[in-house]
């Protein structure tokens, strides 16, 4: 008896005090148990067949494993929900939880669920508990989502920043599934990994000021040679007449002073070899991309750079 009980503890433990009522009609309960501690407030009816052990608000892990429970025949947290749990998406009590389940699979409606389905099911899950998408596969979800195929690139590329995902796996994992939708976008983003574009500020500086005005695109993260040191660049145009330098400087960016000391000593490197550099930061480059564009072109200009300068839409 005590170990049929430790194991009830465990049981509500592990599932934050949910509780099917398969579960419950095994342990002893009736239907008539069980909705008598629902008429009387000790419990909640949080899904058809799943039950909250407790009165009050459920908790977040609550909602998420009462949602997977509901989902018969086997259910993974995804998109923005995985993406919490992954630590890479801000948490929000407001939006839905997003469970994902096999591909045909019958219908599922659930109260502040949203419910999607996966021909890639068996492939797509992570070890741990909850069950959830791992990290690649959780990025293409929400790229996949976008409203639109420049969201669709821009998520897919922040995303697998934030969640350490390597391009390859990105691409694999796209190639797996073979998304309908925004699958261009997504390989524009894994193509921006792999040229070195990291941060959403270097992102902006190629989309905004380079491709819009017709500029040469630079070499992202150069290596430079910095007190002994290897050090890298953001962008380099690398110029018949020699090399200018382009530094982005993102929010945040000299919050220790060694972050400062380092990108000073860059800058009195470049000077000392004649390579001329410039800095520009999130201001710059997403409110003033036009004005940006039109400095980076006569920093190149004197380097050999002859070709005209293109007028996107928010020129003058």
């Amino acid at each position: 008896m005590d170990d049929d009980l430790d194991f009830w503890q465990r049981l509500l433990r592990d599932q934050h005090g949910v509780v099917t009522r398969t579960q419950l009609l095994a342990r002893g309960f009736t239907d008539h148990g069980i909705q008598a501690h629902v008429d009387a407030g000790r419990w909640q009816r949080l899904h058809e067949g799943v039950y909250v052990t407790y009165s009050g608000p459920p908790t977040a892990e609550a909602r998420r494993i009462g949602a997977l429970l509901a989902c018969r025949g086997g259910a993974v947290l995804s998109h923005e929900t995985a993406g919490e749990l992954h630590g890479f998406v801000a948490p929000d009590d407001q939006r839905p939880i997003h469970v994902t389940v096999r591909y045909g699979c019958s219908a599922v409606r659930l109260d502040g669920v949203k419910v999607h389905r996966s021909r890639a099911f068996a492939h797509i899950g992570s070890e741990g508990a909850p069950p959830r998408t791992n990290r690649v596969h959780t990025v293409l979800d929400l790229a996949v989502a976008a409203p639109d195929a420049r969201e669709a690139s821009r998520r897919a590329h922040q995303y697998a920043l934030d969640a350490g995902v390597h391009p390859l796996a990105l691409e694999r994992a796209a190639e797996l599934r073979r998304p309908p939708r925004h699958g261009r976008a997504v390989a524009d983003a894994v193509a921006l990994l792999r040229d070195g574009v990291l941060s959403p500020l270097e992102h902006r500086y190629l989309v905004d000021v380079e491709q819009a005005h017709g500029l040469p695109i630079g070499s992202r993260q150069a290596p430079v040679l910095v007190d002994g040191v290897r050090r890298y660049e953001d962008i380099a145009y690398d110029l018949p007449g020699g090399r200018a330098i382009v530094r982005l400087d993102g929010f945040g960016g000299h919050r220790d002073p060694r972050t400062a000391l380092v990108d000073r000593r860059r800058s009195v490197a470049a000077v000392l070899v004649g390579v001329p550099s410039v800095p520009f930061g999130w201001l710059e480059v997403t409110t003033l991309p036009c004005r940006t564009a039109r400095e980076v072109e006569a920093l190149l200009r004197p380097l050999g750079w002859d070709e005209p300068l293109a007028l996107c839409p928010r020129c003058p």
